[in-house]
């Protein structure tokens, strides 16, 4: 059928005013819409401690935004391969990570290209926890106390072996920090996951290793390997017999680890406000906070930019250590 002229034009007016429609920013259209309108993927870049909170995290949280949250390991390169994973993630919403005190402070000084930058990649959502550290040894090498450690270690110098999850790792430079201050010479012997650690240090494949308390509290209290001391301050009532480094006279401060909520940079202003007030919510609810606690976390209220500027100054901090002591990707 033949159209008139102005009924062509108008025709195709409207068509590009369709089209113009249709192509406006995925931030617009978001904003009209009614996110999450599907499953949300955390992704955990390690397993241990990390994947325990990501769970937490992800029935709680559903919960909160009405949508199943799923935990999708992504395990390697101290943290890098999850991380650079969220980074690349579509910034939708519907991919956020977990951030940790290895993933953004210190593999990034490490590794040439870990897939990220630590201060443009991410939006920061919440430091979740923090968790003491307690440094442990193999009941096999006969040691009850952190002096007679100490001193079975320098007598040996080089001849002790001790674990982390990987190069570069806040396990890994913890112990570095510690043998450096009291003066000990040992090998590190870097495994995948915490679990592998524990297991080679059960039977005694390596001697002793600075790890999380959340994941170390089970073996311990089964006596399948032997705390000496603690970081922080004060003594921690999972271990009230156990003394923190300060009290046993060391002049060393190792700081706790960051379990923290990352997504992608450049998430729509509307998914950003949401997934902040959620993570806000679940982080000063006192049933989450008392489930961290029972995994041995301290719960955190940390959240948004406060988090950004925390991992940016740690990321200092443990990048000024890596370069002072030398620590390279064959350390």
């Amino acid at each position: 059928m033949h159209m008139p002229r102005c009924g062509r034009r108008t025709a195709l007016v409207r068509i590009a005013a369709g089209a113009a429609a249709l192509a406006v920013s995925p931030g617009r259209l978001l904003a009209q819409g009614t996110w999450p309108e599907r499953p949300i993927t955390l992704i955990t870049p390690f397993g241990g401690a990390v994947d325990i909170l990501a769970r937490l995290i992800a029935a709680d949280l559903g919960g909160r935004l009405g949508q199943t949250v799923i935990v999708e390991q992504k395990i390697g390169g101290s943290g890098t391969i999850g991380m650079a994973a969220v980074a690349r993630a579509r910034p939708d919403g519907y991919t956020i990570g977990m951030g940790t005190t290895t993933s953004l402070t210190s593999a990034p000084h490490l590794i040439k290209s870990p897939g990220y930058d630590v201060e443009k990649s991410f939006t920061y959502l919440g430091l979740i926890q923090t968790s003491r550290q307690v440094l442990t040894v193999s009941p096999k090498l006969g040691v009850d106390t952190l002096q007679d450690f100490i001193a079975l270690a320098k007598s040996k110098p080089g001849t002790l072996n001790f674990g982390s999850s990987g190069v570069g790792n806040s396990i890994h430079l913890a112990v570095e920090q510690f043998n450096a201050a009291v003066g000990i010479k040992a090998v590190h012997v870097p495994f995948k996951t915490g679990n592998e650690t524990d297991t080679a240090m059960i039977a005694g494949e390596v001697q002793y290793t600075i790890a999380s308390l959340a994941t170390s509290l089970p073996l311990i209290q089964a006596g399948r390997i032997k705390a000496l001391a603690v970081t922080g301050e004060g003594r921690d009532p999972a271990l009230p017999n156990v003394p923190n480094l300060n009290e046993s006279g060391l002049p060393v401060r190792i700081p706790d680890q960051l379990f923290g909520m990352v997504g992608p940079a450049n998430m729509p202003a509307p998914v950003t406000s949401k997934l902040l007030k959620a993570v806000a919510d679940m982080q000063a609810d006192p049933a989450f906070q008392e489930s961290v606690r029972r995994t041995g976390g301290v719960p955190s209220l940390v959240h948004g930019e406060a988090f950004r500027k925390l991992a940016l100054s740690d990321s200092q901090t443990w990048g000024d250590l890596i370069k002072r002591l030398g620590i390279t990707l064959s350390s």
